[in-house]
């Protein structure tokens, strides 16, 4: 494996773990579930921000967060 290939993959490693951090869906996973309600300003941004730099993890962000809910604000707030 050369250098290059070992700095790539670092560096898609790294990006991914922070994407996933990122992710509503594992900030707020009490969240899950919810059809509908106010979007969560913060996480929207947070996945809006991947979108800048990487259009795939950010798109891959707002389908989970959507899917699963997550980015919907809690009943409560």
């Amino acid at each position: 494996m050369s250098k290059h290939s070992k700095a790539l993959s670092l560096l898609l490693t790294a990006a991914l773990g922070l994407q996933v951090a990122g992710c509503g869906t594992l900030l707020y996973p009490e969240r899950r579930g919810q059809t509908g309600g106010h979007v969560d300003t913060g996480v929207a941004i947070m996945d809006g921000f991947w979108c800048l730099f990487l259009i795939v993890p950010g798109v891959v962000a707002f389908i989970v967060d959507f899917g699963n809910g997550a980015i919907y604000e809690g009943r409560g707030r």
